[in-house]
């Protein structure tokens, strides 16, 4: 199997890799410690998943306390020859003294030869003052964490990974000059995009709507059935989930209408309910595909209502709302490279008098379905949502406070709340697995993140954030509630 060969390969390349790196050390040369770094960068790069992990020192010499850093995974790599307990806590100390934790949530170190078979890690918490977490059994790598990786990675990953070693490794023919082995300054990247991929019922079902509704629905246009079926369930003391679409005054949804109990039998014919796979319906033509966007956006509405997650219609965005009315503050638990918290709401009372609301921010976010030869995706766009009383009515300074917002975050804080919904959205997935209701009217599902490889290199110490606007309302609020 390729497979098979390509983690022989990599094993083989891997212990010629450490081997001269340890003769070296014997021999006292130590500038092979300095290509070293590059290799590791390359080789985390792909078998970790942390595309944007850079050479600090080729930006700053002897950057202190690390060497390689991922500001967007905020992963810290100190690469060593070294690997006493005595260097593990100078590490760490530096890493500590300079702040860096403030910047990212991980440090791992590896040690270039062998690690020793334990580390005392009262030794090394002495030193992280509480500062950092740090694990003598998980953040201590050297080979076999990197062999361990290879033996799961994608044939994709792991050929890159070879093909990397393979250019510094001089003497390993790929059809390279010798003046060409080192792998170019500015080697393609791979970009994170605002993708997530998305599962759906395989099954949709169509009904022709009663002729009551239609009756009622008259001569209005077709745009305004929902308007229609609102009020129709209103005469009747009734309540839909908002998982259907109208096309051609026929009922669309997921949702079983040849079972008897669904939720739309009092606004379909009897004996018009008929089954089709979702794939044959959205491939009849471009409209067909339209209403199928549509059914996705009302179903994830009606899934994202109940985690209090709602559709404010005129921002076109779904607005997280506290778990309770009364609540001040909302977070969420969510996995990124570590477990964390992050505010989704906040309520802001009046400074003069506390019994009254200033404002309310939210996290929000706009969503849209493509389809790129079958494989659907959910494109997301974070943004913010401020309100005010209870009914949590959009803000007459939400504008500005958006505005005011935007210009103060950069590329990396919206990656990091693209990151976070898209983990959030991952999280109440899989709760729906184990849920009761998760077969009755939970009909989406969300996977990884896509990620593009191939992107042109770009110089990011070329970009620079905008200067921050003055204002006259002690810092927009502390950074509009400090979030």
């Amino acid at each position: 199997m390729k497979i098979l060969d390509l983690q022989n390969e990599f094993r083989e390349l891997i212990s010629q890799f450490r081997n001269e790196i340890e003769a070296s050390s014997a021999m006292g040369n130590f500038d092979s410690h300095k290509v070293a770094e590059n290799i590791i960068c390359g080789l985390l790069r792909e078998l970790c998943g942390w595309p944007d992990l850079h050479n600090l020192n080729a930006e700053q010499a002897n950057f202190p306390g690390i060497d390689l850093a991922d500001d967007t995974a905020r992963i810290a790599v100190q690469v060593t020859a070294t690997a006493d307990i005595g260097k593990i806590k100078h590490t760490i100390e530096k890493f500590v003294n300079h702040n860096l934790h403030q910047s990212y949530g991980r440090l791992v170190v590896y040690i270039l030869s062998t690690k020793q078979g334990s580390y005392s890690q009262s030794a090394i918490d002495s030193v992280c003052q509480e500062k950092i977490q740090f694990s003598a059994n998980k953040d201590i790598w050297d080979y076999q964490e990197l062999c361990a990786k290879a033996a799961d990675a994608s044939p994709h990953s792991l050929q890159a990974t070879i093909n990397h070693l393979k250019a510094y490794l001089r003497g390993i023919p790929i059809g390279l000059a010798d003046e060409d082995i080192d792998p170019p300054l500015n080697p393609p990247e791979t970009i994170t995009s605002n993708l997530i991929a998305i599962g759906f019922s395989e099954y949709l079902y169509i009904a022709q709507l009663n002729s009551d509704l239609v009756e009622h629905h008259g001569k209005r246009r077709e745009g305004r059935w929902r308007e229609t079926i609102r009020e129709f369930n209103q005469d009747m003391q009734v309540r839909i989930p908002s998982t259907y679409v109208v096309h051609g005054r026929s009922l669309i949804t997921f949702f079983d209408l040849t079972d008897n109990n669904n939720p739309y039998r009092h606004l379909i014919e009897d004996g018009t309910a008929e089954e089709h796979r979702s794939q044959d319906f959205y491939m009849i033509g471009e409209d067909y595909e339209r209403v199928f966007k549509s059914l996705l956006r009302f179903s994830l509405q009606h899934r994202l209502f109940q985690e209090r997650v709602h559709w404010e219609n005129d921002e076109k965005e779904f607005v997280f709302l506290p778990r309770e009315d009364a609540l001040d503050q909302r977070k969420e638990v969510w996995q990124g490279e570590k477990k964390a918290k992050r505010s989704v709401f906040v309520r802001q009372y009046n400074k003069k008098d506390s019994s009254k609301v200033y404002m309310q921010k939210h996290l929000s976010f706009s969503a849209d379905f493509l389809n790129f030869d079958g494989n659907w995706f959910m494109s997301i766009t974070p943004s913010w949502f401020f309100s005010y009383g209870p009914g949590f009515k959009k803000s007459d300074f939400s504008h500005s406070n958006l505005g005011w917002i935007k210009r103060q975050e950069n590329n990396q804080q919206v990656m990091n709340h693209f990151r976070f919904i898209a983990a959030w959205l991952s999280s109440i997935d899989e709760e729906d697995l184990f849920s009761e209701k998760s077969s009755k009217d939970s009909f989406l599902s969300f996977s990884q993140i896509l990620n593009l490889d191939g992107a042109p290199s770009l110089d990011e110490t070329q970009w620079t954030a905008l200067p921050s606007m003055p204002s006259d309302e002690s810092g927009q609020l502390q950074g509009l509630f400090g979030l």
